[in-house]
């Protein structure tokens, strides 16, 4: 055992012990995945040991081990479709991610796999561990971060059909307000928590872009994750608070402690009542500085959303939503269907479309390509030139969508002027195809890059001689320039899109591009971030572009911001050398 470990086993010691001494205020730390406070009694689902049986069975015993197990799969997939009938009505995305559980657990090549094992005289309990974890395995070596969070998925199954075997009952009937506190949960998981009205989830393990992650953000239900030795150190019915801003788990709060958290949670239901009345209100700084406030399309019911905010337009629209349970590429009627539909909705306000984004861990149809790294691998516009086919038809739909003159065309993970220039020609070749073929096009349809690597923010006034306008994805920019998965939490503290680096790319991009007489926005987490908005308005962005559930409080913030103060307070930010000096300066809670 290394010193990292008895480190680690001394502090789980020491904070257990605080606990069972009825200590006040331990506190536990994650990653916030999505905002919210509660408190209340904690409900701990407890990991449960899956030891694989030893014992080979009787022969006379396999026909017997075959059917329990097809009784437990078959039972298992009525569980699924029961949460897939509660989401019928909602997104399809949503939708998505309960169907991947009824895809995995009906897999053939899995269940054929299981039923090997029982033929050759292993039991059924044996026989799914073995299978599950030898196909976790193959997931694993992937490393691949849409793979790593399958693996999780694939444990969450192999318990739950155990336990149907064993004939214990599904340990999720929970009272309403209770805290969820889990070593994992499973998209199905958060589908019934929801039914069943807990206030927060908190786990071990997990993704800020996982599929359980991006359900909970969508039911708004705060969620912890990362927070290590969380069922070992929490109790069932142990009082606990859970700060989704901030990512801790208090255990044992005091008075004190309690009061200010409620009156937190009281401000934070009225400040969402307040919220809705900023609808009709301009989007302008106190000294009266336009910014334009968009909205990003992730899922497919955000558009909805978004036309109910009355937004100044569509920043961002990930066109890779219409892959979602397909195994080819739509053609081209089928995009410009599509692309017409939310145009038309959201005319006269501007829409951008990003070209398919894919690769890294987002998959697309029929992409044979296994990577070791494919974060720093063929994706984005690297995948669509050499694809130039599925580029083309692609072009081609948004352009003839674009006859209603408030379409904008975009390119996704731009590192040198090359891949602008080829995307280009290709783009007016498009132009002057459909033009010939008698098609009504805005031949003026504006054409603008992504900012998302270091490459392109230092090449960014090189870049904008060829570009109508910029968007800068932080996301990206933050994970390229600190080395750093942002979907890993062992990295989570070097993730920061305050990092003065960060910040410094962020602020050559936007001088860049006002040199050029180009627009600029930012589309990625950073935009949505209240703490940054007075530094990027002060730096020189005049559009943000953030996730619907995100617009209100973005719009409430932009217009307590005075722009004289903002510039000022932006000066001072970019003198930082460290990103500690940088938070210390940033007052806004």
């Amino acid at each position: 055992m290394n010193n990292n470990n008895i480190q680690t086993e001394n502090l789980v010691v020491h904070i257990e012990n605080k606990i069972k001494n009825n200590d006040r205020n331990i506190i536990l730390r994650g990653i916030p995945s999505s905002p919210g406070i509660s408190y209340g009694s904690a409900f701990v689902i407890e990991p449960e040991t899956v030891v694989i049986p030893t014992d080979i069975i009787d022969k006379t015993k396999i026909d017997d081990e075959l059917q329990k197990f097809e009784s437990a799969k078959n039972e298992l997939i009525s569980e699924y479709y029961l949460a897939l009938r509660k989401v019928q009505f909602e997104s399809k995305n949503i939708r998505a991610v309960i169907e991947t559980n009824i895809l995995i657990i009906s897999d053939s090549y899995l269940s054929n796999g299981i039923r090997r094992r029982i033929e050759s005289g292993y039991s059924a309990e044996s026989s799914i561990i073995q299978e599950f974890d030898m196909q976790k395995q193959y997931l694993q070596d992937a490393n691949d971060f849409l793979l790593r969070e399958r693996a999780l998925e694939l444990d969450n199954i192999k318990e739950r059909i155990i336990e149907i075997i064993r004939k214990k009952q599904l340990n999720r009937h929970i009272s309403p307000g209770k805290l969820v506190v889990s070593k994992y949960v499973s998209p199905t998981d958060v589908v019934n928590f929801r039914d069943s009205k807990i206030s927060a989830i908190i786990t071990e393990l997990g993704g800020i872009s996982s599929h359980s992650s991006i359900l909970a953000r969508a039911y708004q239900i705060p969620e912890i994750i990362g927070v290590k030795n969380a069922t070992f150190l929490i109790k069932d019915n142990d009082f606990i608070i859970a700060d989704g801003y901030k990512g801790l788990v208090i255990v044992n709060p005091d008075g004190d402690t309690l009061a200010e958290y409620e009156r937190l949670k009281s401000k934070e239901k009225a400040y969402r009542k307040r919220l809705g009345k900023l609808i009709t209100l301009p989007s302008e700084t106190k000294d009266k500085q336009r910014i334009y406030l968009k909205t990003n399309i992730n899922v497919q019911g955000d558009l909805e959303t978004t036309l109910l905010l009355s937004t100044d337009g569509i920043g961002l629209v990930r066109t890779e939503i219409l892959l979602n349970n397909l195994d080819k590429f739509p053609d081209e009627e089928e995009q410009f269907i599509w692309y017409k539909n939310i145009a038309e909705q959201i005319y006269p306000n501007p829409v951008t479309f990003r070209v398919f984004d894919v690769g890294s861990d987002k998959e697309a149809p029929g992409m044979p390509y296994k990577e070791s790294n494919p974060a720093l691998g063929f994706r984005g516009i690297r995948f669509l030139l050499h694809r130039n086919d599925l580029l083309r038809t692609q072009l081609r739909a948004i352009l003839l969508a674009s006859a209603t003159k408030n379409v904008s065309v975009m390119l996704p993970m731009i590192t040198g002027v090359n891949e602008i220039i080829k995307s280009k020609q290709i783009f007016e070749e498009c132009k002057e195809q459909l033009k010939s073929e008698g098609k009504l096009i805005d031949n003026n349809c504006p054409f603008g890059v992504m900012i998302e690597t270091p490459a392109a923010a230092i090449q960014s006034h090189v870049f904008a001689n060829y570009a109508d306008f910029f968007s800068i994805g932080t996301n990206d920019l933050t994970q390229y320039t600190l080395a750093a998965d942002r979907t890993n939490e062992l990295v989570s503290d070097v993730f920061d899109s305050f990092h003065p680096a960060v910040l410094k790319l962020i602020k050559i991009t936007i001088d860049s591009a006002k040199q050029a007489g180009i627009n600029v926005s930012i589309c990625g987490e950073l935009a949505a971030h209240l703490a940054a908005t007075s530094i990027l308005i002060g730096m020189g962005v005049s559009e943000l572009s953030v996730s619907p559930s995100s617009y209100l409080e973005l719009k409430k913030r932009t217009r307590e911001i005075k722009f004289s103060e903002a510039v000022k307070f932006a000066d001072e930010i970019l003198k930082c050398k460290t990103h500690d000096e940088v938070r210390k300066l940033l007052t806004f809670n």
